[in-house]
């Protein structure tokens, strides 16, 4: 393939906004048009209104019976029906791009001489199901993952956002072209490593990052939080991002609740890095998934972590946690004897850690993610 110079990327919510998932879409097209490729925006959302009057009817009726289900209208026939046709004409469209890049692997479309057809995401659908919700589909979840099976199947390449999930690809689709390129940072924010390691060296603030998926974990970390403070008389504060007090039912002295902060609003952005900035370290022991993108973007900023051992986090950056603690999500007296050691460590220690954390992601850039993307596809 000649130099690529146009490039159709295809998302799911507005690739313009940061706050459209976990800042991936904003971050992945903006690297590639930084690379002075002009990037076609197409935006495969489904439809606001159908989408509400599905969950109300027949998502609901699903719910009745089959609880942890998550087929939404997202993967319903008639969303299919009309996204493919939104994509069969954007592909017209921009007919002189030389890829088209699908965020997502629940739509796609076949291979062609001439384009290059991109599939990037977390993980498949069957992957959520069998490792998040422990079971097997169910009858009306087959149509969906028979679609996705064919896009992952037709595409030239397949992106996967985690080892675990490249791997599953490549056995459970028999499929050779699927990749792991690495993770990715969702920031611009830039560093400034002697202020960092002076505020987090003199810091007393805990920090968790989570919307209401990881309720457990943060209602876990409140409770150790409370009881160090109890018995060691401390005066640590815990500030809590994506969350607030609705949210955990919970008030304490030194505990605040900041509820989402948006990366695209002037004010809470600054919020929300000068918090990561004078955090000591950041904790979130959700069972099965502890918010790895804020994770990976914390550490990024020098901060250490207490997380569990979950696959995905593990096969990214090791077994043995350099840059924190590992603990296990039921063991209350786990997190808080990780909590005290991380107070408790010398200057040198910390140290040490803080500079573990970083080196662990910190070529898990965006631009280093898409030369390594525009490289293989060309």
């Amino acid at each position: 393939m000649d130099s690529i110079s146009e490039i159709t990327i295809f998302t799911v919510g507005d690739a313009n906004a940061i706050s459209t998932w976990s800042n991936v879409p904003y971050f992945f097209t903006k690297s590639i048009a930084d690379k002075n490729i002009h990037v076609n925006k197409v935006n495969i959302k489904e439809n606001a209104l159908l989408n509400f009057i599905y969950r109300y009817t027949v998502y609901a009726f699903l719910k009745i019976f089959y609880k942890n289900t998550t087929h939404t209208y997202f993967r319903s026939r008639l969303n299919y029906f009309l996204t493919n046709i939104k994509i069969r004409r954007s592909i017209k469209r921009y007919n002189s791009s030389q890829a088209f890049i699908f965020l997502t692997f629940s739509f796609g479309i076949p291979k062609t001489k001439s384009k290059k057809i991109v599939l990037f995401g977390d993980w498949s659908y069957l992957y959520l199901i069998r490792n998040f919700h422990k079971r097997e589909p169910f009858w009306f979840e087959k149509r969906a993952l028979n679609c996705e099976e064919k896009n992952i199947r037709s595409a030239d390449f397949v992106l996967s956002l985690f080892p675990e999930s490249k791997k599953f690809n490549t056995e459970t689709y028999k499929a050779h072209h699927c990749y792991y390129l690495g993770n990715v940072i969702n920031s611009s924010f830039s560093i400034d490593k002697k202020e960092l390691v002076k505020l987090k060296s003199q810091s007393k603030k805990l920090l968790f990052i989570g919307n209401k998926k990881y309720l457990q974990g943060a209602l876990d970390l409140i409770q150790a939080f409370k009881e160090f403070n109890l018995s060691n008389n401390s005066e640590i504060e815990l500030h809590i991002i994506g969350l607030n007090t609705s949210d955990t039912g919970i008030t304490l002295r030194n505990l605040f609740q900041h509820g989402y902060l948006d990366k695209g609003n002037k004010d809470e952005n600054t919020l929300y890095y000068k918090l990561i900035s004078e955090a000591r370290f950041i904790v979130n022991t959700n069972k099965n998934w502890g918010a790895f993108s804020a994770m990976t973007e914390a550490m990024y900023y020098y901060t250490p972590v207490i997380t569990t051992p979950y696959s995905e986090f593990v096969a990214t950056y090791g077994k043995v946690a350099s840059f924190g603690f590992y603990v296990e999500s039921e063991s209350q007296k786990e997190l808080g004897e990780a909590i005290e050691k991380l107070l408790k460590n010398t200057q040198e220690e910390y140290h040490t850690m803080m500079n573990a954390a970083h080196d662990k992601v910190k070529d898990f850039t965006w631009e280093r993610y898409t030369d390594k993307l525009l490289e293989l596809i060309s």
